[in-house]
This record gives structure tokens, sequence and C-alpha cells, in this order.
């Protein structure tokens, strides 16, 4: 690696991707620091030195991953998967946490494999679906992706983490669709969730059954394949409800909670209302750093980690969540639009995949803070508070800009 391949390399850098990351990490510090700066206590020992700590390490994360030849992902793509998912088993079985096993430890430091398996699954699936010698057109095409996806997917449900276990497959589909994978397979897979959802209510399954029988008949498949895939799904439907009944009350609650908050105020729907109170305080301006009521006299639950959010809303007002979700969306828009326009198939890939993840984490994270979604833990990327995560985020940064530079050999 001598100067001139140095000058090169830099000279492809997206600086406008850089700029964004950093100001979007610069606003969820001084989000932080408001957040957890009356409690914490203790150089590096607080939670908002402690984000700036991994910061640091995790920028000169992204420039090492960009730095490394692209080549070397390619290539070391299916190991790098497997010693994460026997990391994932090892945390599983010897792993800390409360009330769950997330947590992995390394000397004096803590590390949540779960993040990691992210990056890790987009390699993989990248180089999987990036094969010349794959026939697209094949139903095989899904068996190695979706045991790639759901071999980490059970280990982390386990821990239990239902929330990371969904960011898998939400990694999945956009990279299946990116790779030209036919639309009928995408829909085999997805109609029977879509059958369990809209099975409540008789109008939306019987809209939803007409669906089927459209996309059945267009896609112009063999009689005894479609009589097939429209049995499967109307009798999901109809199972529905001995679904639902087998669920104990307080799983029912937490669903039904999402629809009317006011049936468990002090229970599931105690965080949603507090985090609404939280932005709606805000208003056009905010009330100002440091001065939010519902952050500061700890109305707001999580306010450092999954509800972060709700404290900008408060704090900074209507114009910055507006200014930050610009913000994502022209990250977002800018990676897709370098995934089109990828030197090659795997790069195009790595950078959907990094995409419909910080796509997953952003929309899933803001949805829940305003009661659009239920509560799942998803991290903001960027502002909520966490190490792994963190650490994470820049070196998906630092891989997608790696993505975007020379062409695999």
């Amino acid at each position: 690696m001598n100067r001139q391949w140095f000058r090169k390399k830099f000279s492809e850098l997206d600086p406008g991707i850089v700029f964004i990351v950093l100001v979007l990490f610069g606003i969820g510090l001084v989000v932080l620091h408001s957040a957890t700066g009356q409690t914490d206590t203790g150089y590096f020992r607080s939670s908002f030195h402690k984000q700036i700590l991994w910061g640091i390490i995790g920028l000169a994360a992204m420039v090492v991953i960009y730095l490394l030849e692209k080549k070397f992902f390619f290539e070391w793509s299916y190991l790098i998967y497997a010693v994460v998912v026997v990391l994932l088993v090892l945390t599983l079985l010897f792993g800390t946490g409360a009330g769950s096993n997330r947590w992995f430890r390394l000397g004096i430091i803590q590390i949540q494999p779960s993040e990691f398996m992210k990056l890790a699954l987009i390699l993989a699936l990248a180089k999987y679906l990036s094969s010349y010698r794959l026939n697209i057109q094949s139903p095989k095409i899904l068996v190695i992706p979706f045991v790639l996806s759901i071999v980490p997917a059970a280990i982390v449900f386990q821990q239990p983490d239902l929330g990371t276990a969904l960011v898998y497959f939400a990694i999945l589909f956009p990279m299946l669709f990116w790779a030209n994978v036919p639309l009928f397979y995408l829909f085999v897979i997805l109609a029977p969730l879509v059958s369990i959802v809209t099975a409540f209510n008789f109008i939306t399954f019987a809209i939803w059954a007409g669906v089927i029988i459209l996309i059945l008949y267009l896609s112009q498949r063999s009689i005894l394949i479609s009589s097939a895939h429209f049995v499967g799904n109307i009798s999901l439907g109809l199972l529905t409800p001995v679904l639902w009944n087998s669920l104990k009350s307080y799983q029912q609650t937490r669903i039904l909670t999402l629809f009317d908050l006011s049936l468990d105020p002090q229970g599931s729907g105690y965080q949603v209302l507090q985090s609404q109170t939280a932005i709606g305080s805000g208003g056009m301006w905010g009330r100002g750093i440091g001065q939010g009521t519902q952050t500061h006299l700890k109305f707001l639950p999580e306010q450092h980690t999954d509800f972060i959010f709700s404290v900008v809303g408060e704090e900074m007002g209507f114009i910055v969540v507006v200014l930050v979700l610009l913000l994502f969306c022209i990250l977002l828009v800018r990676l897709t639009y370098l995934a089109i326009d990828a030197r090659d198939k795997f790069s195009g890939l790595v950078l959907i995949g990094g995409a419909a993840l910080l796509f997953f984490h952003v929309t899933v994270n803001i949805a829940m803070t305003v009661g659009l979604m239920p509560v799942t833990g998803l991290p903001l990327p960027f502002f909520s508070y966490g190490g792994s995560f963190l650490l994470m985020s820049f070196g998906l940064v630092g891989l997608m800009l790696n993505c975007n530079s020379e062409r695999i050999e």
C-alpha cells in the first residue's frame, strides 16, 4: 500500500456520507449528554463518555474497514459469518444480561455479537447471491439465504431478542429483491404472514384473499401450484383465532395496546404514552437542551437507548426532528443510488443490505416512539447509547464506503 494507492483510495471516498454520519453522531452526543448528564458521574464511567470512547473506536474501525481491500471481505465472508455464529452460541450459553443472555464478556469489555451478525449476514448473503453460477430463476435459490438468516435469528430469539432477530429478515428480503429473485418467490414467503395479520378482520381477510387470487392468476402458475398456495394461506388465516387464544393474556394486551394505549396505561402502553407526551411537548423549537421535563423527571423510560428520539423531540423540537429525518433520508437515498451504480454485484448487494438495515432500525425506532409500531427495543443508529451497536454502525458505514471504491478483480 503505497502513497499513490492511499491517494486513490481517499479520492474515491464519498464525503457526503461521511458528513451526514458525523452530523448525526454529533446531534446524538448532545442529546445523550442531556438525557444522562444529571445522573451519570465519573469520567469515562458515564454513558456519555463511554459513547464518546466507543465513537472514537468506531471511527477508527470505519477507516480501517474502508482501507482494507474489498476482495478481503468477499473471500472471507463465510468465515466471518461462521465465527460470529460461534460467538452467538457462546453468548447464549455463557452470556450475561438482565433477564437475558445478549452480552459476552471479553476481559474488561462486553460485546453483543448479535450486532456484528448484521454485518456478517450482509457479507455472506452478498457473496452467495453474487455468484455467477447461481440460477436465480430456480426456487432452490431461496434455501441457502434462508438458512443463513434463520440460524442466527433462531439463536438470538432464544436470548431473547425478538427485535434483532427480525432485523436479519429485514436484511434478507431487500437483498433477494436486489439479486433479481422472481417476485413470485418473495410473495410466496411473505403471503402467510400477511394472511395471519389480515385474518383478524373479515373484510381485510376477504380483500387479501382477492389479492392472492389476482397475483396467482397473473403469475400464470399451474392450477395445482396456485390452488396449493391459496388453500395454504386461507387455512393459516382460519387458524388465526386459535393462535390468538393460545397467547397468554399479557401477550394479548401488549398487542392490543398498539391500537389503544389506554387499555394498559400503567403497563404496556406507559412507555409509548410518555414518549408521545415528550415529543408533543417540544413544539416547534423544543424546550431547550437539558430542559425536558419528561426526560429529566424520569417519566420517560429508556430515554438514552430505545427512546432517545423522544428526547430529540422534547428538547430540540420539530425543526431538529425534521432535520434528523431529512439527514437519514438523504443518507438512505445516497446509498441506494450507489447500489444502483455499483461497480460489481457483490458491492451492490452489500450497499442495499446496509441501506435496508439502517432503514429498518430508523423506521421501527421512530415509529415505536410515536405509537405506530409495538416496542421492539431496536436502537436508533448514531443516537442510542450502546458500544456494540455504535461500533457496528460505524463499521457498516466503512463497509459501504469500501464497496463504493475499487472493483473486485
